[in-house]
């Protein structure tokens, strides 16, 4: 019998043999995944020796190789080609692996096996060090969290929501990505003013010219787009999206809102927010609220002031004109032109993709002395990558696939994933993958690009660097509000005098650093506010159809006067993947979460390795954050891994000052 191609480890790091898999293959792992599982943990369970952390914790942990492997595989494919194929095999497991998910978490045996191993360790019977009891307390809680407690009848009813909201998600995500690509728009050259002959290339189709929409609410172009009527059909277009038509996603937002609201109920919490908060390093809804609700009335209040000063130049610029939302990139991109004499479109020589792709590598050699040696006889996980063996002072520690291109079977952004865990278990070496949207005629990129390269090779670093015990606690298996923290650290790097930029251009830029914070902290934290309203609004408060989300929407934003027709949220909620379709429902507040612990960390870098009389050097400083916090991942508990890095817990002041911001 033939290897399944997912599955084989024949290939060098245990690749999964991309080249050859087809889309049933990637089915039927997932399957031989789910059977292999249940089976293993039906051993577990049954097992009648004494409970110990081999023959519990190890044989929980080799129980999901093979599902694991096949899932990481599926999803890298799914989320960078989602073709009609891979579209039909998603919609169709995400509800088998709900109920695979629901029989392992609401067996009363399997977690009765659990708790005799925490007694027996209480008891000193049988050993178990930190990761080990830090492993077994959360599984415990996931079995909580899960229901495990409830009654039969209770427990049908949660299965059947469990399997729905699968569903819902898996339909969100479709729904959404076909209306981001519906929502792009043909114009012509004329209309394209202000951009570059190679950012035109970049738009070029056989019949004309296209502008395709990203994610986010405000659309990048819209910065360098002169004709304001342009930016305007830009902007409606972007929030307008997923709100009519053949993918209206409003109807699913509906249903998978009330599904959860009812479901946490059931399990005994207030609302869904409150069980995402216990998971994370918050605790509760009430430590993020009294965070983040201060944090977007000080960000809109300064992105008021910063709108007086655009309106007023604006006028200027086209006297009569009104000045919108779709203006304020445009505006803000000329006022920083004259207040600080800084043009980004001077940068492109600096900003070419390759060259900022060996400033992120320079930066981690620098850091942690790591090197990247091109392996173009190993393909990644869609043709085109590039694949990089990865190396320390003591060998080789991994590999790096990077997928560039835009495609239109791929997800907007960029993203960070997993092809195979780093385990001390298993002893394989992490694989892991980062993936963007340029287009192969891309040249010069953003600075804003850059900042998201370093971040997602930050999370990528999160998991070459992990050095745990379990596969499904290493790396950036973290908290949702813990694992931005890392990322956003390594954005750190791309402002070292000399690394992407000269220093006169780091100059300018730290002197603009907080010009714009205003508005770019409120939009994100604005969204923010809007997903936990979402989910803590009681079930007979929520939203019955389609037609009640944007009323629901403007009344969640004035609940705490966050509404400004010149600062729209990030996400509206009809496109807010992150909650409905990509894993982060109540949890998009991790990013401003993990910007405390960001800017905590870049204070203690500068403490220690800047001056007159540093106590580190980079290296020596790197290889201490790289010890405390990357290595261990999520094996321990995430605040402890701050705490042995920082010496006490994360401070705010430092994020206050870095956005200009006053609480």
């Amino acid at each position: 019998m033939s290897i399944n191609p997912v599955l084989t480890t024949e290939l060098p790091f245990s690749l999964p043999d991309f080249a050859n898999a087809t889309p049933r293959d990637y089915h039927v792992a997932i399957e031989e995944g789910m059977r292999t599982q249940l089976g293993a943990l039906a051993k577990l369970r049954s097992d009648g020796s004494p409970a110990t952390v081999a023959n519990v914790l190890a044989e929980w942990d080799a129980a999901q190789d093979v599902l694991l492997r096949a899932m990481n595989a599926f999803f890298a494919v799914y989320a960078s080609d989602a073709t009609d194929e891979m579209i039909a095999i998603e919609e169709e497991i995400a509800p088998r692996l709900a109920e695979h998910s629901d029989a392992i978490y609401l067996d009363r045996d399997l977690y009765a096996r659990l708790q005799s191993l925490e007694a027996r360790i209480a008891g000193g019977e049988t050993e178990a060090d930190a990761q080990d009891r830090y492993a077994l307390d959360e599984l415990l809680r996931s079995f909580r969290r899960a229901g495990v407690a409830l009654t039969d009848e209770e427990q049908t009813r949660l299965r059947a929501m469990n399997k729905r909201l699968a569903e819902l998600s898996s339909r969100f995500e479709t729904l959404n990505r076909e209306a981001r690509v519906a929502g792009g728009f043909a114009v012509t050259e004329a209309e394209l003013t202000g951009l570059t002959d190679d950012e035109k290339a970049a738009l070029k189709t056989d019949d004309g010219y296209r502008i395709e929409l990203v994610n986010t609410t405000q659309q990048p172009l819209a910065a360098k787009l002169a004709d304001a009527g342009v930016r305007r059909r830009l902007l409606e277009a972007s929030t307008s999206r997923a709100l009519s038509g053949d993918f209206d996603t409003r109807e699913v937002v509906v249903e998978i809102a009330r599904l959860r609201a009812e479901r946490a109920t059931l399990l005994g919490y207030p609302n869904h927010a409150a069980i995402v908060a216990e998971a994370g390093t918050a605790k509760t809804v009430d430590a993020i609220l009294g965070m983040l609700g201060p944090l977007a009335q000080a960000a809109l209040a300064k992105a008021v002031e910063e709108g007086r000063d655009l309106r007023e130049r604006y006028a200027q610029l086209n006297p009569g004109a009104e000045f919108t939302a779709a203006d304020w990139s445009f505006v803000e991109a000329i006022v920083r032109r004259e207040r600080f004499a800084f043009d980004e479109a001077e940068l492109g020589e600096y900003l070419q993709v390759d060259k900022v792709l060996k400033a992120v590598y320079a930066a981690a050699e620098e850091l942690y002395g790591l090197t990247f040696t091109l392996r173009a006889d190993l393909g990644g996980h869609v043709p085109g990558t590039q694949t990089y063996e990865v190396h320390d002072d003591e060998g080789i520690i991994g590999l790096f696939v990077m997928d560039f291109w835009a495609r239109p079977t791929k997800n907007g952004g960029a993203w960070m994933s997993n092809l195979v865990d780093q385990s001390d278990r298993t002893g394989d070496l992490p694989v892991v993958t980062n993936n963007c949207n340029y287009t192969p005629t891309t040249t010069a990129i953003s600075w804003d690009d850059v900042i998201t390269m370093f971040h997602e090779f930050g999370h990528a670093l999160h998991g070459l660097l992990a050095s745990s015990r379990y596969a499904g606690r290493s790396g950036a298996n973290t908290p949702r509000d813990f694992v931005e923290f890392p990322s956003q650290v390594n954005e750190h790097w791309a402002w070292t005098p000399g690394r992407v930029l000269p220093a006169e251009w780091i100059t300018k830029l730290e002197e603009a650093s907080t010009f714009g914070q205003g508005y770019a902290t409120a939009e994100t934290e604005l969204a923010s506010l809007l997903d936990l309203v979402w989910h803590t609004t009681p079930l007979e408060e929520l939203p019955t159809s389609a037609d009640e989300v944007e009323g629901f929407e403007r009344r969640a934003l004035e609940k705490y006067g966050l509404v400004n027709e010149l600062v729209p949220p990030r996400y509206r909620t009809q496109y807010f993947a992150h909650i409905w379709g990509g894993g982060y429902a109540a949890s998009y507040y991790g990013y401003a979460w993990a910007k405390v612990m960001d800017a905590d960390a870049v204070a203690w870098f500068k403490e220690n390795t800047e001056g007159h009389s540093p106590a580190m050097t980079l290296r020596q400083a790197g290889e201490h954050f790289r010890r405390t916090l990357l290595a261990p991942g999520g094996s321990v508990d995430p605040m402890e891994t701050y705490r042995s890095f920082r010496g006490r817990d994360p401070e705010l002041a430092p994020l206050l000052a870095r956005l200009g911001l006053t609480i």
